[in-house]
């Protein structure tokens, strides 16, 4: 194997262009691969793992009146939270960080509880009456609202007095369950996690077990900001799936190229290896490592700048979200690509390589002729 390894690295160091040039493409092509992988998976991974740390809403339903009973009991229900007044409150154009319009409010004791722990990433609860916590994403910029007041129209003026995020968008903002009575609630929340969940249709059937006579305009499945969270993601995919697709195919292309020029060029090489003793699945073994170098340094720097690549752009799909989503590449990503890649440029090598094999060690020679200088390096 050690004679095998001193060939190939000799005809690679012969070779530099065409193993500079491959390793160039193999790289690209793994960049796009690892991106393309790594926002595949964010199109459900981060935010079930998130909705999950939170103990999300499967459904948030709100009701003219508190129901009776709650649904706590029926054996479709895995946990419920509530009922939580709520109101929507119209907020004057002040010129301050709330912008004016119509705000959905809910009165909440806490950010905890069985259903929906909201994330309470800056300040603290809204406790007393003039307090109010703002529902934005968790970034710095944000935090500039800390202490700006809310004027509601025929309201009173509250203080933002906290910053929280809520996977399940339960509210635009959360109020003491006492202050809530001053802003007119028009009805009562309830948040409801259910065993069978996967589809709208289980969704609808556990409701219609706890809520039989609530339309479904009056409450919000869980998947509707699923599909709307992994919607900006699947806009980049076909860009990036095609990017490296091509850039794959270009290997492939290279190295078939690459291979079958260095057996044509190298048919007395051929002939004189087999006659000093090597098999010809040496012989085959020593073409094959000559693209594999070059792949496997491109594969390996295309996966450390592809994960650099991937982080930017994966906040980007998330950036805005009204709720604090970790993302990244998982490692499954990184080994299927380490994997995948080389396999694919020692697939395309092992067709023309395979020339070699069949090759007999007389005919190469004889075919080969006397080598003239620098002959093989202008054939490839």
């Amino acid at each position: 194997m050690s004679a095998v390894w001193r060939v190939a690295v000799g005809a690679v160091r012969r070779r530099r262009f065409n193993s500079v040039v491959l390793g160039v493409v193999v790289l690209c092509s793994t960049v796009a691969v690892v991106v393309a992988l790594g926002l595949l998976e964010t199109t459900s991974a981060p935010f079930d793992r998130t909705f999950d740390q939170q103990r999300g809403a499967h459904v948030v339903a709100v009701y003219d009146e508190s129901p009776a009973g709650q649904g706590v009991r029926r054996p479709v229900v895995e946990a419920v939270a509530g009922p939580f007044g709520q109101a929507v409150a119209t907020v004057a154009d002040t010129g301050e960080g709330v912008p004016p319009g119509p705000l959905t409010v809910v009165g909440r004791a806490g950010p905890g509880g069985p259903v929906d722990r909201v994330n309470l990433w800056a300040g603290h609860w809204a406790t007393g009456p003039g307090q109010i916590v703002v529902n934005r994403p968790p970034e710095p910029f944000f935090r500039d609202l800390l202490g700006t007041t809310v004027t509601v129209k025929d309201g009173p003026r509250l203080t933002v007095v906290g910053l929280a995020s809520s996977v399940s968008r339960t509210a635009e903002a959360w109020v003491a369950p006492a202050q809530i009575r001053a802003l007119h609630p028009v009805g009562v929340q309830m948040l409801y996690r259910f065993r069978s969940h996967d589809t709208e249709a289980d969704l609808r059937a556990a409701m219609a077990a706890v809520a039989p006579g609530l339309p479904e305009s009056d409450w919000q499945s869980y998947l509707m900001v699923k599909h709307d969270v992994a919607r900006t993601a699947t806009a980049y995919l076909p860009f990036l799936i095609g990017f490296g697709v091509l850039g794959l195919t270009v290997a492939v292309l290279i190295v078939a190229n690459v291979v079958s020029g260095a057996v044509v060029a190298g048919t007395r090489h051929i002939g004189v290896l087999k006659s000093v003793g090597f098999t010809p699945a040496q012989v085959v073994a020593v073409y094959l490592v000559m693209v594999l170098l070059p792949a496997l340094a491109g594969c390996l720097l295309g996966v450390t700048l592809g994960g650099l690549a991937a982080q930017p752009l994966l906040g980007l799909v998330y950036q805005g979200l009204e709720a604090e989503v970790g993302v990244g590449v998982s490692p499954w990503v990184y080994a299927v690509t380490l994997a995948g890649v080389p396999a694919v440029v020692v697939s395309a090598a092992l067709v023309p390589a395979s020339r070699a094999y069949r090759l007999p060690a007389a005919e190469a020679i004889k075919t080969g002729g006397s080598p003239r200088p620098g002959r093989g390096r202008r054939v490839q």
